[in-house]
């Protein structure tokens, strides 16, 4: 499924450019990194200069001097285009069990560091969907210990490879008659994602059930993500999360997205994801 982790990966570095409201006086330009570390892939860093507010382009750094290393081993990153952005690329891929720190400079604008770690990687086991309804299940087997996770559903389609990729994302919600474990995060309302605390179920094997908001048609296959993540891409996700609740609200305070990153903006942050492959029988 490493086709699924680059796609994804890309997908959610272009998403951490989305023009935030920050009610804060501008300090000058400052390097902005956009990084979330995933295990088994090579490292996407993508590296702008922040802009004053209610600017909406914000210019490429192509030229930075990086300084990344894996626990006290250094590893080596070149500048590529993919997709028509620029990307910071490692030359060898991420192995949990290590600190990954990262230093950048860049000309007239001062240096920036950030670390953090790769979270566990979800247990992901016998996934279901049935043709004519609406639900989705799979067991998640949740280890003793704090763990946060993301979960997302692709509608997928085979690729060149015979694996399948994910093609769209699939609006859910959590089953209220199957899901009480997440009575908190029960609503009426369709979301593409979900983060997850494991405080009500911790160290437990749970059913976690899904309904989409179309019914599921015969032989299409769905793809499943669960995210693990650290304390600092949770804190990432979930400020995006609330900011984007409250866009256009006025009696809503705006929200600061979450930044790891010293002297600079942005996030440097690990996550660990499962899929699996849900035929609809």
């Amino acid at each position: 499924m490493k086709k699924a982790a680059y796609l994804l990966a890309i997908t959610a570095l272009a998403a951490c450019e989305q023009s935030a409201d920050i009610p804060v006086p501008y300090e000058g330009d400052r390097i902005v990194v956009n990084s979330l570390v995933q295990e088994d892939s090579v490292i996407y860093l993508r590296l702008t200069r922040s802009q004053p507010p209610g600017a909406t382009a914000f210019p490429e750094i192509k030229n930075a001097t990086i300084k990344l290393t894996a626990g006290d081993a250094p590893m080596t990153m070149q500048f590529r285009e993919i997709n028509g952005k620029g990307y910071y690329v490692s030359a060898t891929t991420v192995a949990a069990g290590k600190p990954y720190r990262i230093e950048v400079t860049a000309g007239g604008l001062p240096g920036v560091k950030a670390e953090d770690t790769l979270p566990r990687r979800p247990r992901l086991h016998d996934p279901f969907a049935q043709a004519g309804g609406n639900r989705v299940k799979v067991y998640l087997d949740d280890r003793s210990g704090i763990d946060r996770y993301r979960i997302r559903l692709f509608a997928a389609k085979k690729g060149a490879d015979g694996k399948y990729v994910p093609v769209s994302r699939k609006e859910y919600r959590f089953d209220p008659s199957y899901n009480n474990s997440f009575t908190d995060l029960i609503t009426e309302t369709y979301h593409e994602f979900s983060l997850i605390p494991d405080e009500r179920f911790d160290g437990r094997d749970i059913l976690v059930v899904l309904q989409t908001r179309q019914v599921l048609v015969k032989d299409e296959v769905l793809l499943l993500e669960v995210t693990g993540l650290t304390s600092a891409s949770w804190q990432y996700l979930k400020s995006l999360q609330l900011q984007s609740s409250g866009d256009g609200n006025l009696f809503v305070d705006p929200t600061i997205v979450f930044s790891n990153v010293d002297k600079g903006y942005g996030i440097f942050a690990g996550v660990s994801s499962a899929w699996v492959e849900i035929p609809i029988k």
